[in-house]
């Protein structure tokens, strides 16, 4: 009987070290976690200091303007680059419709320009 106790107690024990020996790891985990978001705090707080943040909003709000502005100035000058290119396409045409105009239709077409009238 007072071996079972013995063993009981023991078996007991053991389980207890156990248990006691993964809370003490688990703190351990849970220290290193807790320094790990005090650095994160810490350099949070350093990246967005006011002294800092202003100049830094101030330089892309800048930078922005600039690029719609040349934004801008692109779309212009793709709508006049648009224009351009559609004066060029139709000057084949023009330059067609100038040939025949100069010329005298042909009794076909001069025939089939008459039943139209």
């Amino acid at each position: 009987m007072i071996a079972v106790a013995v063993s009981l107690n023991l078996v007991i024990a053991l389980f207890c070290f156990y248990v006691a020996w993964r809370l003490w790891r688990l703190s351990k985990t849970l220290g290193a976690v807790a320094d790990a978001l005090v650095n994160w705090e810490r350099n949070g707080h350093n990246i967005l200091n006011p002294a800092v943040i202003p100049p830094a909003i101030l330089r892309g709000q800048s930078g922005t303007a600039y690029l719609r502005q040349s934004y801008s100035l692109l779309q212009f000058q793709l709508l006049r680059l648009e224009q351009v290119m559609g004066v060029v396409g139709l000057l084949p045409m023009a330059n067609r419709w100038l040939r025949m105009r100069g010329r005298r239709p042909s009794p076909k077409i001069r025939a089939a320009l008459s039943k139209r009238r």
